[in-house]
């Protein structure tokens, strides 16, 4: 056995070999500061790492910075989506679609949350899942979610099963709540937890790596443009294959209001034999921060999801004749994917790396020097619609779809009270003006649940209103 001196003359030869791969003096630096233990840690960071890929994308982000003509030149190869798209029914999520109801009830349809982020903005020490989000009960964006596919399972009779992708920051945490809360009465062995993959922040004026305050280097989640390579990485793939499961419906875990295997929805993803489908809504604004869903005007046929940060202002602001948006299209992260598609995406990830590309914002760290700004390269999952045959979009009312949790839970509270309470008012039943109303899943998930579950003419009262 090798004594643990030889151990460490055999590391430090080995992250010589590293260090002079990278080249980069900060790196020799940093390794003198770090203890044993930490130097196992840095080194087994650089190793996983290639240093030819990062530099690319900090070349990417400095042509980036002369975004203009040719990015322009290529936007303009673009055209808005039209009019005519699927209008999806929101008010009855059972729409008597048989085809969806045998595809569901089989098992074959699964839910991936996407759930990495933390409740920072929110002033919550925790991931966003937790957040108390509900008007009246305050339950949380995972148990709204949790409660919605604890109806669809007790509806279909089958154990639809769960995925939720967190990250290395928030994974423990997550899983510590879900345990704390039983699983909100879901199977544990439903439930697969896994961790998306990460990369380095890098350093808006070289490139150079950020340290983190305990000394190595600072990562960040790949964006959810991750779950391609962390469905293989963690496993989640292979048990989805095991379990027989075909189409993925993928969301973000900050909105509420997602209709959760909508059947009208897979209804038209299966009819249509798509490889990926999404819901579009109406934007609010010109410049709301929502990605643009266009068309390419070389092939109307191919469909793109373009970020609100690479499209220019002034397309976003033009109107047809009749004085309507023309790029009205906004995409909330809804999709309904083939795991398929989702492996033949990640076989061309591995021959070709750049074949999805970065997005490049400049964001704020936790660095051993304080507060900075750094490069935080992620991968979004809507880039891969234009590689999908038969790609479809779907169209609803975005009031019923859609109230996402970012920086302030006062207006996704009084929007959550405020649909209730116009189903409410749509059924005949009086109640308090002012009311703060909250009609939870397990009694309606729906407005045509509520009308069939309550009588026209009945009078509830109180300020807080709560249906469970």
């Amino acid at each position: 056995m090798k004594m643990p001196s030889e151990k460490k003359q055999e590391m430090k030869q080995e992250i010589l070999q590293i260090l002079k791969k990278w080249n980069q003096p900060e790196l020799n630096e940093q390794w003198g500061l770090l203890d044993y233990s930490g130097r196992l840690i840095f080194q087994k960071d650089l190793k996983s790492l290639n240093p030819e890929i990062l530099a690319k994308i900090f070349q990417n982000f400095q042509n980036q910075r002369h975004f203009s003509v040719e990015n322009r030149k290529s936007l303009r190869k673009i055209q808005p989506l039209g009019n005519d798209c699927l209008q999806l029914e929101t008010d009855h999520i059972f729409h008597r679609s048989q085809l969806a109801e045998n595809f569901i009830s089989s098992g074959k349809a699964a839910i991936v949350i996407l759930a990495g982020g933390m409740g920072s903005r929110l002033g919550h020490p925790a991931p966003k899942g937790t957040f108390p989000t509900a008007p009246v009960s305050k339950k949380s964006l995972f148990q709204l979610h949790f409660e919605k596919i604890k109806c669809l399972r007790e509806h279909y009779g089958a154990p639809i099963r769960i995925y939720v992708m967190t990250n290395s920051s928030s994974h423990d945490l997550t899983l510590a709540y879900f345990q704390e809360n039983n699983f909100f009465g879901i199977p544990e062995n439903d439930i697969f937890f896994f961790i998306q993959n990460e990369i380095p922040v890098l350093n808006p004026l070289n490139g150079s790596f950020f340290f983190s305050p305990n000394g190595q280097i600072c990562f960040g989640p790949d964006g959810h443009g991750g779950l391609i390579t962390a469905l293989e990485n963690s496993g989640a793939g292979e048990d989805m294959k095991k379990h027989g499961i075909e189409t993925l419906n993928t969301f973000h875990v900050d909105n509420p209001l997602v209709p959760v295997l909508n059947e009208q929805f897979v209804d038209a993803h299966l009819t249509q034999k798509s490889e990926m489908s999404t819901i579009a809504i109406e934007k609010k604004d010109p410049l709301e921060l929502v990605g643009h869903i266009v068309r390419k005007s070389d092939n109307h046929q191919t469909l793109q999801i373009v970020e609100y940060l690479d499209f220019p202002a002034d397309y976003a602001q033009e109107t047809d004749e009749t004085g309507q948006l023309k790029f009205w299209a906004g995409s909330i992260g809804i999709h309904l994917i083939q795991l398929d598609f989702l492996e033949k995406m990640a076989r061309k990830l591995h021959e070709n790396p750049d074949f999805l590309p970065y997005h490049l914002p400049v964001k704020q760290i936790r660095t051993q020097n304080g507060l900075e700004w750094g490069i935080k390269p992620e991968r979004f999952i809507f880039d891969i619609l234009p590689f999908a045959q038969n790609a479809l979009i779907c169209r609803a009312k975005r009031d019923d779809i859609f109230a996402t949790l970012k920086t302030n839970s006062i207006p996704v509270r009084r929007h959550l009270s405020d649909l209730h309470a116009s189903w409410l008012r749509r059924a005949g039943i009086l109640f308090p003006a002012n009311s703060q109303v909250e009609i939870a899943p397990n009694f309606a998930m729906d407005f045509k649940t509520l009308q069939e579950k309550i009588p026209a003419g009945t009078t509830l009262n109180g300020p807080d209103i709560f249906l469970n």
